[in-house]
């Protein structure tokens, strides 16, 4: 599904729209491009799993030095802005249109995403994909996922939701507004509980650490061994 149809936005709007749909957009993102420090080689090829816009990508380009990225985006529009937004450092970046979840990996350093894998449908499609992740980097190199990750009980989803309600109503005028927006989301996205993702990754091979949280959302960070 194109960026236009589900959010409702075309994609030279989609800056400002998606930092009034998720709160901390911008830290979430610094933060992702931060955890490529967890990688045990250096960091010269990274994937992008969704580049969008290319905020993500801009982001690791000017974290890891010297690196290429190679972007994949099912909305070739989306990529036509990050081919602006790039700018110079567009010389360092591939662009791919189609689904990471049909396309061959390249041997990579890194694979970064940012609110892209809630695509995935079921747990054993995540499973699966992550288990093309680690084949695809080399030894030492890192998944990095920054998405909502929320916890398992209900008790504790709901407190770690609060956050985002609580942005979403302040977009929408009312908080219930705001259910509604991230209710209707529920067709499309599929958000996986922080522990699952955990465990899904530690089955495909990854050791894990979450080296950021503000929940509901997280920094997922899989590194393959050395």
């Amino acid at each position: 599904m194109s960026v236009a149809s589900h959010l409702a936005v075309s994609p030279a709007q989609y800056d400002a729209r998606i930092r009034s749909l998720i709160p901390l957009y911008d830290e979430l993102i610094a933060e992702v491009a931060r955890a490529l420090g967890h990688t045990a080689r250096p960091v010269r090829f990274v994937i992008d799993l969704g580049i969008g816009t290319g905020a993500l990508a801009r982001a690791c380009l000017e974290s890891a030095s010297g690196a290429r990225v190679w972007g994949i985006d099912a909305d070739p529009d989306m990529m036509a802005i990050a081919r602006s937004r790039l700018g110079r450092l567009s010389r360092r970046v591939m662009m791919t249109t189609g689904s990471f979840l049909n396309e061959a990996l390249p041997s990579c350093d890194a694979i970064v995403a940012s609110y892209s894998l809630h695509h995935i449908r079921t747990r054993r499609a995540k499973l699966a994909f992550y288990r093309r992740c680690y084949r695809a980097l080399r030894p030492g190199g890192v998944l990095i996922n920054g998405h909502c990750a929320a916890a398992s009980t209900p008790r504790r989803f709901g407190r770690g939701l609060h956050l985002w309600l609580a942005h979403l109503g302040k977009t929408f005028g009312s908080r219930a507004r705001g259910r509604r927006v991230y209710e209707s989301w529920a067709d499309e996205d599929v958000y996986v509980p922080l522990a699952e993702e955990i465990r899904l990754l530690e089955r495909a091979g990854f050791a894990v650490d979450v080296p950021w949280r503000r929940s509901p959302f997280a920094v997922i960070v899989g590194c393959r061994h050395a």
